[in-house]
């Protein structure tokens, strides 16, 4: 080997790309070290003796070996042929990039084939990866609604589409290519009314702003449509500002507004017609309108109140707001069809006036908030006044039915113990009264207990009428509730040990809070339901005494096993002078008790 194959053998061994000889039949004659690698080999010997047709062999696609033989053959040379090939040990696919030479003899027949090969399988998977990617964002463009595009603007303010959706065909009826092909061309297809919309993209370019704004522009064929802009400054390229963007056809939604617009300002005429105050309110932009009807009826004038409905809500009473927002909550959520409330209003004049309020929302937005609703005021002062009239006469004229009620029943309680009283007094008068001392006794006793039957009553009556007046005097203070139980307890255990009724403590380990209550009345409450469990009771029966705190307040309550009292009973329990059926018992009573407990409590 002379000098300069010596050379060559170095630089062929020496190529960080594979390099090869093959002959026109597939077989491998040379390999330099990094196409052994490649192939994932240990030598060159390794190589050529694993390797015996390479177009079986190496290609995936054994066509590809055929290509490459013709290409070379007819043109003597391949640059940059790229196949899918196996990597000869391993068989894992991988994508290389051949660059080949024909080698002819003397006598002008192919000898073999000289060549490089590179793997380029990272850049071909990436180049796939980008072709996939934009074929679904091509998809996705398509798919979509509207334009999307891409704008490049020159320092001289010139400007150019570098990309249009086809979306633009239907919106605009014009060909992405049209588009493209002059920056200006949109912009020129806009309405002559459009000067605003112009400033504000013009800004948005200097300042390289988010902008979003609604478009009127006049078509070529002569049709008006509406679009909604929406666009972004991008990464700027080669000293150029760039602008993303997309466009919407809201033509259906602007004919819709201004339908509806037309609609309501129709009703709110109408409306205005009427002696009805008439109010609008835009929530969209914070403003409203309030008609002069709306005004008078709470003595304003033109330029009394602002021309907001809000306004109203500022004069509105305290103790009717909550209602009145609770309400227009209820329709704004979509829980109630409209918005109805009736409230007070503070005039002019400072006096309060009763309103019933009305409203519909009239436009939403797409998330369902309320952009827009009109109402009425109606004057129903009148009417209240009315209603609060027949109110108090109708609680006259039962105050008096259950007066003349009460001294028919109290005549009747009356009586019994006072036929007791005056009959065995008459008897003691007698003057040939011939009674022994016993007998004398027994009338005086006969006549104690009706006096004292008689107290009961009358004072029962007295802290009644005080109770239902509101002139009972009640004492607040605070007090252990465990001394209030041991009261009432001390007081009825002698009289449930003579009745034969156990009397049960079972509020013994409970911790309870001090009350703010009073005394006395507590005492008396709570005595009445301890002394009716007992005295309706039955001999060998229990009564219990019970007592927990619930929510921040002390409960206590009375449990006996007696009889009970049907349904009908219970109806009639808190009446007065209803004894439930034991007025023809042996226990005496005045039919008072629960109702003035009741009335306490």
């Amino acid at each position: 080997m002379d000098a300069g194959q010596a050379d060559f053998a170095t630089l062929f061994e020496a190529l960080p790309v594979g390099a090869y000889r093959s002959r026109p039949d597939g077989t491998m004659v040379r390999a330099n070290a990094a196409l052994v690698r490649l192939n994932g080999y240990g030598s060159e010997a390794e190589l050529l003796g694993a390797v015996h047709d390479i177009a079986r062999e190496w290609y995936v696609d054994p066509g590809r070996r055929a290509e490459f033989s013709r290409l070379l053959e007819a043109d003597g040379r391949v640059t940059a042929f790229v196949s899918e090939v196996w990597r000869h040990r391993t068989r894992e696919r991988i994508w290389i990039s051949e660059n080949a030479t024909l080698v002819r003899d003397e006598a002008g027949r192919v000898r073999w084939y000289e060549g490089t090969v590179e793997e380029i399988t990272e850049r071909v998977l990436t180049e796939q990866a980008l072709q996939r990617s934009e074929a679904r964002l091509q998809q996705l463009m398509a798919l979509m609604p509207g334009v999307v595009y891409r704008l490049a603007i020159h320092a001289d303010g010139s400007r150019h589409y570098t990309f249009v959706s086809d979306g633009v065909r239907e919106l605009y009826g014009l060909e992405p290519e049209q588009v493209m092909a002059d920056g200006d061309t949109l912009v020129s297809l806009r309405h002559p009314d459009e000067d605003r919309s112009l400033r504000a993209n013009d800004r948005a370019l200097r300042e390289q702003l988010d902008l979003e704004y609604e478009v009127h522009v006049q078509l070529p064929d002569g049709r008006e449509k509406w679009v909604q802009v929406i666009s972004a400054p991008a990464p700027s390229e080669d000293g150029h500002q760039v602008r993303v963007g997309m466009l919407f056809d809201i033509t259906a939604r602007k004919q819709a507004e201004q339908a509806l617009r037309a609609s309501s300002d129709w009703w709110k005429r109408a409306l205005e017609s009427t002696c009805d105050g008439v109010w609008d309110w835009d929530f969209a932009h914070g403003t409203g309108h309030l008609s002069a009807q709306g005004r008078a009826l709470f003595g304003y004038g033109t330029d009394d109140m602002p021309d907001d409905p809000a306004a109203l809500d500022a004069a509105t009473h305290p103790d009717d707001f909550p209602a009145m927002l609770a309400a227009r909550e209820a329709h704004f959520s979509g829980r109630a069809p409209a918005y109805i409330n009736e409230h007070r209003v503070r005039c002019r004049d400072g006096r309060w006036k009763w309103v019933l309020s009305r409203g519909v929302v009239m436009e939403r937005d797409a998330d369902g908030r309320p952009l827009r609703m009109i109402g009425t005021h109606t004057d129903i002062d009148a009417a209240k006044q009315a209603e609060a009239l027949r109110h108090e006469r109708d609680r006259a004229a039962a105050a008096d039915q259950a007066k003349s009620h009460l001294l028919s029943r109290v005549s009747h309680e009356l009586r019994t113990p006072l036929n007791a009283i005056l009959g065995f007094a008459q008897l003691l008068a007698l003057p040939d009264q011939r009674a022994g001392a016993d007998a004398q006794a027994r009338y005086v006793e006969h006549i104690l207990d009706g006096g004292r039957h008689l107290l009961a009553l009358v004072d029962d009556i007295l802290d009644l009428s005080a109770a239902q007046t509101g002139e009972l005097r009640i004492t607040v203070e605070t007090l252990e509730a465990r001394g209030v139980l041991d009261e009432v307890l001390r007081m009825f255990t002698p009289a449930a040990e003579q009745a034969g009724v156990t009397l049960q403590d079972t509020t013994a380990g409970a911790v309870l809070p001090p009350l703010r209550a009073d005394r006395r009345r507590s005492v008396q409450v709570l005595s009445n339901l301890v002394s009716n469990a007992i005295k309706y009771h039955r001999r060998g029966g229990h009564v219990r005494l019970e007592a927990g705190v619930e929510g921040g307040m002390v409960r206590i309550a009375v449990h006996d096993d007696g009889p009970g009292l049907g349904t009908a009973q219970l109806a009639r329990l808190f009446q007065p002078f209803e004894r439930a059926g034991a007025e023809r018992g042996p226990v005496p009573g005045t039919g008072l008790g629960l109702v003035l407990r009741r009335q306490l409590a």
